[in-house]
């Protein structure tokens, strides 16, 4: 993962350093940070775990949430860094979590996606961010490159196993550490992903 970040452009790792200067990332490390990806945005589907799983599936930010809150139980987690596609999943978790430090790199989310939520409850593969021709795919680059730098600069990881972004993130963690760091699936039952 390393080698391929690095094989990018002079261009876009300025953008994306530019992205991850907007947040505490990096700076003081005294609490454990919880990197947090949550997809939203074109991928739903569905919401939640059931239902038809040939669907994409969303979580609610609370399913998010719960998994931070186990994790500061267990861990002492009180910064959270969230990578998301949503211009709305922050505003929620810093709602859902009060008493934690909760970021994300500045940038706008609407160019990323379609309408929020917009695919739940059809089949719309033609909304999904690699299917669509209009996206800004130099946008879609550097924020996505600046998200997995952010998720591999914390110490837990809360996500889905089932997204491409939040598995990188997860592997560059191990990456850094030189470990697997506890982390949770909302996609599995509960305490089922929890190291």
């Amino acid at each position: 993962m390393r080698h391929r970040l690095g094989t990018v452009g002079p261009c876009a790792a300025a953008a994306r350093d530019a992205l991850l200067r907007s947040t505490a990332a990096g700076r003081g490390r005294a609490p454990l940070t919880a990197g947090v990806h949550v997809r939203r945005g074109d991928a739903c589907e569905k919401m939640g775990g059931g239902g038809d799983p040939a669907l994409r599936a969303c979580y609610p930010a609370g399913a998010y949430a719960s998994a931070v809150q186990r994790m500061d139980r267990r861990y002492g987690v009180r910064r959270v860094a969230v990578a998301t596609d949503s211009p709305t999943v922050v505003e929620e978790l810093c709602r859902l979590l009060p008493g934690f430090a909760v970021e994300a790199l500045a940038f706008d989310r609407q160019r990323l996606g379609a309408r929020e939520n917009a695919t739940l409850g059809r089949r719309d593969s033609a909304s999904f961010i690699e299917n669509r021709a209009d996206l800004d795919a130099r946008h879609a680059l550097v924020t996505f490159l600046a998200d997995l730098e952010l998720l591999a600069q914390a110490d837990v990881f809360v996500g889905t196993a089932s997204t491409t972004i939040g598995r990188l993130g997860l592997a560059g963690m191990i990456g850094r550490l030189g470990r697997v760091p506890p982390f949770e699936f909302v996609d599995a039952p509960p305490g089922a992903s929890l190291v």
